[in-house]
C-alpha cells in the first residue's frame, strides 16, 4: 500500500495497566496480547491503515482519511470488547489526531503531530477513543447511519463534545470528543488532562522536542526529593524542561503545580511578596507575610516551581528551606544557572540536547533522531511551511546545530532565519553567531531576544575575578586540565593558587562544566566564543594566547618523544585529548607570525598524526606552518619538511615526496645532524621500497645502519632493521628477513616500544603464513592487532588486519577472508592510505576470482592496478596486472593473459621481487600446460618446488596450491613418470 504522507490522520493505541497486567498474569498475558495484537491489526489495515510502529504492546498508525481512522477505532473496541478474555482481560485507550508529517524512508517527519496524537491517546482511559477537534472537523459530516457490511459498528457514530482541553504539553488547549457508537462504554472518569488539577502553568506557542529519557530521570529524582534543583547554563531551556515536568507530575500534587516566575524581580525583598501573588493571597497587618504562606501552604500536597533563581541565590534558597520546613507536604523544583546548595537538595544538570557529529555521514532518519535536530526543523516549519530537511541541505543543518552546542534557544534564533535564508547560508553566517543570532519573540525576557543578550545575563551575575578567568579560559579549546589553566590563566592580578576556586565557582555557575570521569573541564562552544570576544576587547589576547601556545607546544614535545617507549599509550590519549588546544596554539602561530614555536609544534606533532591516521589534517597544518616560515635551515624545519614528504608519500604524491625528502636531507647533511640525516634516509628508503625499488631501498638503509650504530642508538637500529628485512623478504631472503625481524623486536621489546613491536610481530606473521604456518600466523598477527588498536594506530592496524586476511585466503576460508579485506578497505580509506587501499582491492578481487565472480574480481584489480599506478608503486602494479592475467585466463582470453603475465613478471624483475614472481611462474606453467609444451611447464613447475619451496620455503595459498598440484598430476599424466622425472 501506499504510505500516508502529507495532511494526514495518526491513531495511537496503549494497553491500561499493562505494567500491573505482566505482574498479576504472566503465564497468560502473552496469549492475550497476541489475541490483541490480531484484533488491532485487522481493524487498521480493513480500514485502509498503516501501523508504521509498534513500540511493545503500543501500536501507531497512519490514515490517509480522518473517517478511516475513526472506523477503525470503533472496530477494534468493539472486537476487543466482545472477545473472551482468560484471566488478563485488556482494555485499550486510543487517540486520534490530524495534521501534517511527512513519510521520510523509514520514518515520520512532523515531531508535533506525533507527539499531539500521543498527548490525545494519554487523556483517555481504557475502553475510550478521543479524538482532536482537527480530526472531527475533517470526518463529523461523514458519520450518519453506517451501511457498510464488513464494517463491525452498529447503527452510527457520533461525537460528545468534551469541551477545550489543556494537555499535558503545555501548549495551545485543544477540544477533544469522545467517540461513541452502540456497544462502546460511554460513562468515563474526567480525562487526563492538564486542567484536571489546578495550576497556573502558561500555555506555550510551540511543543516541547526531546529529552525523554532526561524526562524519566528527573520524575524519579522528584519523587525521592522535595528539593530539586535543574541547574544548567544560559539557554539550555531548564525553564521550559521544567514546566514539561510540572505538567508530567501534576496528577501527583492534589493542589496542583504552581510556578513562580522570578526572572524579572529585581528586589530580592520582594521574593515572599511574589509567592503570595501567585495564590492570590493578600498580606496580613501585623503578620510576616511568610507566616501568611507558611500557613495557606501548610496541608497542601502542592508543587512549586521557582523558575530562575541566580540573580538572588541566597533568598531563594532560604525561603526554600523555610517553606519545606514548616510544609511537610509541599516540593520545590528549581531552576537556576547554579544550585541553592539547600540541606536536602537534589541536583540535576540540564545539559544541551543531543547533536550530530558532522564528521559522520548519517542517513536523513539518523539525522532526524537528534533532539537539537528536531527542535530545529519544528521551529523552521513554524516559520515557513514548506521547509524540507533533504539531501543536500542534511550536511549543513549536522553542522548548524553542532556549533550551537544544542543549546535551545540558539538553535530556536537560527531556525527563525530559515524564513529568509536557506539552511547552508545560515551555517555560513554563524562564523559570528552573536551578530546573527537575534530577533527572537518580542514578547520574551529581553535576554531570551538574542543569544548574546542570554550570555550577557550569566555574565554579569558573576564577580569580577570570575569574568577575568572565563575570559582568559577562552584561549582554550576542547576542554583543559586544571593544571593548565593553573599555569596558563594566572598573573599578578589572579593568582595561581586562586584559579582553582574561582575554576569551581564558574562550574558551580554553570559557565563550564567538569567531566569527573576524564578530570577535565569543558565549556560550550558557544560560551568559549563569548569570552573570548570579550577578551579580545582587552590587552590580554595576544599574551594569553602566547602562554596557551607555548604551554602545548612543550606538551607536544614533551609527548612525542614518549610514543615509542613504555608510555605510549597514555602518551597517546592525553595528545588525543589535547588535539584541539595543540590545533588552536598552530593556528594562533600562524596568524600571529610565532613561526618558530608553530614549526616546533608541527614537527613533534607528526609522529601521532601518522600513528592516529590523521594524515590529511597534519598534511594541513605542516604545509600552512612552512608557507609563513622564512628561516629554511635549521632543524626543526627540516623535520617538518621530512614529515611533510612522509605524509605526500602515504597519500601517494611520490614526486612531491621524494623532492621535500631530498631537501631535508641536503639541509641536514649541510648541518651535520646525524639523528636528523637518519630520519631522511629512512624516510627514502621506505619510498623506494614502495616503489618496489629494493637495492635503491637497502643502500639508504645501510647508511642509516652505520649512523645509528655510530651514535648507539638502539631503537634506531631497530627501526633499519625491521626495515632491511622487508627487503630481503620481498627478494625472496625468507631466513635473513626472519632474523633481522627477530632482532628488531627484542631491541623494542626491551625498551617498551609498542609501535615497533606490533610492527615485528606483522612482519613475522606474514613470513608465519607464507610457510604455510597457520596457527603461528594467528597468533603473531593477533597480537600485533591488539597492540595498534590499544594505540589507535590505523594505518597499522589495516596492515595487519590485511595479513589476518591473507591467513585466511591460504587456508580457503574465503568468507572470513573476504570480512578481514573489506574490513581493512574502509579503514584505509578513512585514512586515505593509497598503497593500503590498493592491496586490499587487489586482495579481495582474488577472493571474487575463486568465488568464480570474474566480473566483480575484474572491477577490484583494475581500481587497485589505477591507485597502485598513481601511486608509482612497481610491486603494486604488478600484482594488480597478474590478478587481471588470471582473470583473463578463467575468461579464457589466452592471449590477453599472457600478455598481462608478462608485463608483470617484467616488472616484477625489475622491482627484484623475487618472492611474488613465483605466481607469474605457476601461471605461465599453466599456459605453456595449456599450449600442450608440457616439457616446459614441467621445468617451471620443478624451479619452483627447488627455489621457492625448498630454499625459501614458501607455501602456495590454498587455491594456487591446486592449480600446482593439478598441474604436477597432468604433465606427470603427460608425460609418463620417467620423463617428468627428468
Amino acid at each position: 500500500m501506499n504510505i500516508p504522507s502529507g495532511n494526514i490522520t495518526l491513531l495511537f493505541t496503549d494497553i491500561e495497566g499493562s505494567t500491573k497486567l505482566s505482574q498479576e498474569f504472566p503465564e497468560t498475558l502473552q496469549a492475550a496480547l497476541e489475541k490483541h495484537n490480531s484484533i488491532l491489526k485487522h481493524a487498521i489495515e480493513s480500514n485502509n491503515g498503516y501501523v508504521f510502529k509498534i513500540i511493545g504492546d503500543a501500536f501507531c498508525c497512519s490514515f490517509e482519511k480522518a473517517e478511516d481512522a475513526v472506523k477503525a477505532s470503533v472496530d477494534a473496541q468493539l472486537n476487543l470488547a466482545n472477545e473472551k478474555w482468560n484471566d488478563a482481560v485488556i482494555k485499550v485507550r486510543i487517540g486520534i489526531h490530524s495534521g501534517n508529517a511527512e513519510w521520510n524512508d523509514k520514518t515520520y517527519m512532523g515531531y508535533i503531530t506525533l507527539a499531539r496524537t500521543a498527548r490525545v491517546m494519554s487523556s483517555a482511559y481504557g475502553e475510550q477513543i478521543i479524538v482532536s477537534n482537527n480530526t472531527h472537523e475533517l470526518c463529523q459530516n461523514n458519520f450518519n447511519p453506517v451501511k457498510e457490511k464488513d464494517s463491525v459498528a452498529a447503527d452510527k457514530i457520533s461525537f460528545r463534545d468534551l469541551g477545550e482541553r489543556r494537555l499535558k504539553d503545555v501548549i495551545q488547549p485543544i477540544r477533544l470528543f469522545q467517540i461513541e457508537s452502540k456497544g462502546l462504554r460511554e460513562n468515563f472518569p474526567p480525562l487526563n488532562t492538564l486542567d484536571a488539577r489546578p495550576n497556573n502553568l502558561p500555555i506555550q506557542l510551540t511543543n516541547f522536542i526531546g529529552r525523554e529519557t532526561e524526562m524519566k530521570l528527573v520524575k524519579d529524582l522528584l519523587k525521592k526529593t522535595r528539593l530539586l534543583t535543574l541547574t544548567g547554563s544560559g539557554g539550555a531551556g531548564k525553564t521550559r524542561f521544567a514546566l514539561q515536568v510540572g505538567a508530567e507530575v501534576i496528577d501527583d500534587f492534589a493542589n496542583g503545580v504552581w510556578i513562580v516566575e522570578l526572572a524579572s524581580l529585581t528586589d530580592p525583598a520582594l521574593l515572599v511578596q511574589a509567592v503570595l501573588k501567585v495564590f492570590d493571597l493578600k498580606e496580613e497587618t501585623k503578620r510576616n507575610p511568610d507566616e501568611t504562606l507558611c500557613d495557606y501552604l501548610k496541608e497542601k500536597q502542592i508543587l512549586i516551581m521557582l523558575d530562575n533563581c541566580e540573580h538572588m541565590i541566597g533568598h531563594s534558597a532560604k525561603l526554600a528551606e523555610k517553606l519545606l520546613s514548616k510544609c511537610l507536604k509541599l516540593k520545590i523544583l528549581a531552576t537556576s544557572r547554579e544550585a541553592l546548595s539547600c540541606y536536602g537538595e537534589q541536583i540535576h544538570r540540564t545539559l544541551s540536547l543531543q547533536t550530530p557529529n558532522p564528521g559522520e555521514h548519517l542517513t536523513l532518519e539518523k539525522l532526524t533522531q537528534y533532539e537539537s535536530v528536531r527542535l530545529f526543523i519544528e521551529r523552521a516549519i513554524a516559520v515557513r511551511s514548506d521547509f524540507r530537511v533533504n539531501n543536500d541541505n542534511a550536511p549543513a543543518l549536522a553542522q548548524i546545530c553542532y556549533q550551537l552546542d544544542g543549546i535551545p534557544l540558539a538553535i530556536e534564533l537560527a531556525a527563525a532565519r530559515i524564513k529568509i535564508l536557506s539552511v547552508e547560508k545560515i551555517h555560513e553566517r554563524l562564523i559570528d553567531r552573536f551578530k546573527f543570532l537575534t530577533g527572537g519573540k518580542r514578547t520574551a525576557l529581553p535576554r531570551q531576544q538574542t543569544l548574546s543578550a542570554l550570555i550577557d545575563w550569566s555574565y554579569d551575575l558573576l564577580s569580577e575575578k570570575e569574568k577575568t578567568l572565563w575570559k582568559r579560559l577562552s584561549v582554550f579549546s576542547g576542554g583543559w586540565k586544571m593544571e593548565a589553566a593553573e599555569e596558563i590563566c594566572s598573573d599578578n592580578t589572579t593568582h595561581e593558587t586562586e584559579v582553582m576556586d574561582i575554576l569551581n565557582s564558574l562550574t558551580e555557575k554553570s559557565i563550564t562544566i567538569y567531566n569527573e570521569e576524564k578530570e577535565r573541564f569543558v565549556m560550550l562552544e558557544t560560551i568559549r566564543q563569548y569570552g573570548e570576544d570579550k577578551i579580545k576587547e582587552t590587552n590580554e589576547f595576544e599574551s594569553f594566547s602566547f602562554e596557551h601556545l607555548k604551554f602545548y607546544m612543550e606538551l607536544a614535545e614533551s609527548g612525542n618523544k614518549k610514543l615509542r617507549g613504555i608510555d605510549s599509550e597514555s602518551t597517546l590519549k592525553v595528545l588525543e585529548s589535547e588535539i584541539g588546544n595543540v590545533e588552536k596554539g598552530l593556528k594562533w602561530s600562524i596568524e600571529s607570525n610565532h613561526c618558530e614555536e608553530g614549526l616546533r609544534i608541527a614537527a613533534a606533532m607528526g609522529k601521532f598524526w601518522q600513528i592516529r591516521g590523521y594524515v590529511s589534517g597534519g598534511i594541513h597544518w605542516l604545509e600552512s606552518i612552512l608557507q609563513k616560515n622564512t628561516e629554511n635551515n635549521n632543524s626543526v624545519y627540516c623535520k617538518v619538511i621530512c614529515q611533510l614528504g612522509n605524509f605526500a608519500r602515504l597519500k601517494g604524491d611520490v614526486d612531491k615526496a621524494r623532492k621535500l625528502l631530498d631537501e631535508s636531507l641536503k639541509i641536514r647533511r649541510e648541518l651535520g645532524d646525524k639523528t636528523g640525516i637518519n630520519d631522511s634516509l629512512v624516510r627514502l628508503g621506505i619510498l623506494e621500497y614502495d616503489q618496489g625499488r629494493y637495492e635503491q631501498a637497502a643502500e639508504l638503509y645501510e647508511e642509516g645502519l652505520g649512523i645509528y650504530r655510530e651514535l648507539g642508538d638502539k631503537l634506531g637500529i631497530a627501526i633499519i632493521l625491521n626495515n632491511l628485512g622487508n627487503v630481503y623478504s620481498n627478494q625472496g631472503e625468507i631466513s635473513k628477513a626472519y632474523k633481522l625481524y627477530e632482532e628488531s623486536l627484542a631491541t623494542r621489546r626491551e625498551n617498551g616500544d609498542k609501535l615497533g613491536i606490533s610492527i615485528c610481530l606483522n612482519n613475522l606473521g606474514i613470513i608465519a603464513y607464507e610457510q604455510g604456518e597457520y596457527d603461528k600466523a594467528t597468533e603473531l598477527l593477533q597480537e600485533s592487532l591488539q597492540l595498534r588498536n590499544l594505540m589507535g594506530n590505523k594505518d597499522g592496524t589495516a596492515i595487519t588486519l590485511l595479513n589476518l586476511g591473507n591467513v585466511s585466503y591460504n587456508q580457503g576460508d574465503y568468507r572470513n577472508a573476504a570480512e578481514l579485506y573489506k574490513e581493512c578497505l574502509n579503514v584505509s580509506r578513512e585514512i586515505e592510505d593509497k598503497g593500503c587501499i590498493a592491496d586490499s582491492l587487489y586482495d579481495l578481487g582474488k577472493v571474487s576470482l575463486i568465488q568464480e565472480d570474474p566480473e566483480q574480481a575484474t572491477k577490484f584489480f583494475m581500481e587497485s592496478l589505477a591507485m597502485s599506478r598513481e601511486i608509482k608503486a612497481k610491486s603494486q602494479i604488478a600484482i594488480a596486472l597478474y590478478g587481471l592475467g588470471r582473470v583473463a585466463y578463467v575468461k579464457k582470453e589466452f592471449e590477453q593473459a599472457k600478455k598481462y603475465y608478462y608485463e608483470s613478471v617484467s616488472l616484477y624483475r625489475e622491482a627484484g621481487n623475487n618472492k611474488d614472481i613465483a605466481l607469474n611462474i605457476l601461471s605461465s606453467a599453466e599456459m605453456h600446460f595449456r599450449d600442450g609444451d608440457y616439457g616446459t611447464g614441467a621445468k617451471l613447475l620443478g624451479f619452483l618446488e627447488v627455489k621457492y619451496f625448498k630454499l625459501h620455503k614458501i607455501k602456495f595459498p590454498k587455491a594456487d596450491r591446486i592449480i600446482f598440484d593439478e598441474l604436477i598430476a597432468g604433465i606427470n599424466e603427460k608425460l609418463g613418470s620417467e620423463e617428468f622425472s627428468k
